[in-house]
């Protein structure tokens, strides 16, 4: 696709300077480091430089290089970078961390993120609603928290049937981010599968989500949802401002 296509020409164009190299060696050693450590804490990486410097571009490529379910088309994403590199041991570097950290990589892009009702919120918020975006749920939160209740009661298959019904044959994964189709299926669906909570489908459509959770709490509940979705321990954040 045309993704694809313009991401394989930026890689195969990516001059790696002598400085870009020894920054992404220098951060592949401490990710290392910090595995044969056990991996017992958090660690935040700030990239820093002048407007122009390749900051963006470090941090998705290297990103994609570490998610070893990054392709371009058929072809791993990894090689193509190392393609780039002028050092054997910086290669072997990614090698080894990719195989070994083998982790989820979640970018946020706050230049060009449109997530609904978060233009104006913090940033913990949008990454948030990002990772409840990456998990398959709907970008609208209403929407999102009754599509997971929906999966704990292993509910889900049951609202998607009656949904494609509703919709006459279109699946719910099609419209699930089109508030003014989705709100008002779900709130029908809800009120039929949850009587006791929702009445009626308006009782539904009353409800309010309170995103301002505890910080603690909603962390937790994203790394738990991460690892759920993706049978993998190791999570990267990368965000772009």
């Amino acid at each position: 696709n045309n993704a694809d296509t313009q991401l394989r020409a930026e890689i195969s164009e990516y001059v790696v300077t002598e400085k870009i190299e020894e920054n992404f060696e220098k951060l592949l050693k401490l990710m290392q480091t910090a595995l044969q450590g056990g991996g017992g804490h958090e660690i935040g990486v700030w990239v820093s430089g002048f407007y122009g410097s390749g900051k963006s571009s470090f941090t998705k490529y290297l990103g994609f290089s570490l998610d070893r379910n990054k392709k371009i088309g058929s072809e791993p994403f990894l090689p193509l970078l190392q393609n780039q590199l002028k050092t054997a041991s910086t290669r072997a570097l990614f090698n080894q961390v990719s195989t070994t950290y083998d982790p989820v990589v979640i970018f946020l892009d706050l230049a060009s993120e449109m997530l609904a009702g978060a233009s104006m919120e913090d940033i913990s918020t949008v990454l948030y609603l990002k990772v409840l975006q990456w998990a398959g749920y709907s970008e609208d939160l209403k929407v999102a928290e009754l599509e997971r209740m929906l999966e704990k009661d292993k509910l889900s298959e049951q609202f998607q049937e009656r949904a494609a019904k509703l919709l006459d044959g279109i699946s719910w994964t099609e419209v699930h981010n089109q508030p003014l189709v989705a709100n008002p299926i779900a709130a029908r669906i809800a009120s039929e599968l949850y009587p006791k909570l929702f009445p009626t489908p308006e009782d539904f459509g009353r409800i309010k989500i309170d995103i301002f959770k505890d910080e603690v709490k909603r962390t937790t509940e994203m790394i738990e949802l991460i690892r759920r979705k993706s049978g993998k321990k190791n999570i990267i954040f990368i965000i772009d401002e």
